[in-house]
């Protein structure tokens, strides 16, 4: 039996190419981010589909039940949004660097709504998040991204993917990797701050009629914009380290699902 020319297993094969590939769209970086349009987002998965369906092998036993087909698709579900996973933590070391910086600098109280995660997050994680998607794209990480989705079909059977522990390894490693580039990108604003604490400590013994909290309000918060400023080339350079990183083991997850 076929429709429109195509047989009905070949329907079935395509809509699994194009789940995989809208669940991994929904949460990558960029991508997945809620300022995009969800039409303008299907409408890539699809286009992608196209693209990658012809070198999908065919002859791979689609389930014909309707529960079988299902679980499938909810199996298929399941390994887009893991391999997505991954990107969710690779931004968010900067979201946590900016999120250290802030409650350092006073800004913790000061959150605004992340679009691309739907959290609550400081205004310096803000301006980091978006500064490290212009770094992202300026590095050609969509590219990278488009990439990992067509290499996915090449080492993830379509049906029937395994579970291999080694990811379990690689996961914990980009997870402890995340806290260690966290700390490395919001460590010169730490330490200027934590330094300039220790000052104004020493001020409040010495000068007691020194009211020590009104100036050390203006003064984290102008030696910490100042230092962030200065450390720019300090983040891209981080940056540019996490993202090579990232990419070799997110290429290397994919090839031992």
């Amino acid at each position: 039996m076929s429709r429109f020319g195509f047989s009905v297993t070949e329907i079935q094969i395509f809509l699994l190419v194009f789940i995989r590939i809208a669940a991994m769209m929904a949460v990558l970086p960029i991508f997945g981010d809620k300022s995009v349009p969800s039409l303008l987002r299907l409408g890539l998965s699809f286009f992608l589909a196209v693209i990658i369906y012809p070198v999908v092998p065919k002859s791979i036993p689609v389930p014909q039940g309707l529960p079988e087909f299902v679980f499938q698709l909810a199996q298929t579900l399941f390994v887009g949004f893991f391999i997505g996973f991954f990107g969710i933590i690779f931004f968010g070391a900067i979201q946590l660097a900016g999120e250290i910086a802030g409650f350092q600098m006073g800004f913790a109280i000061v959150s605004v709504l992340d679009p691309m995660s739907q959290v609550q997050m400081s205004i310096i994680a803000q301006f980091q998040s978006y500064l490290a998607i212009l770094l992202f794209l300026l590095l050609n990480g969509h590219l990278m991204l488009i990439q990992g989705i067509a290499e996915s079909f090449r080492y993830i059977p379509l049906l029937g993917a395994g579970w291999n522990g080694h990811m379990a390894q690689i996961l914990i490693q980009m997870t402890g990797q995340m806290f260690v580039v966290a700390v490395k990108i919001s460590a010169p604003i730490f330490v200027t701050l934590l330094l300039t604490n220790v000052g104004l400590g020493i001020m409040a013994r010495t000068l007691q009629q020194m009211n020590v909290f009104i100036v050390g309000f203006p003064l984290q918060i102008g030696l910490g914009l100042a230092t962030m400023a200065i450390s720019i080339p300090l983040f891209f350079y981080v940056f540019e380290k996490y993202y090579n990183q990232f990419s070799i083991d997110w290429f290397r997850m994919i090839r031992l699902f």
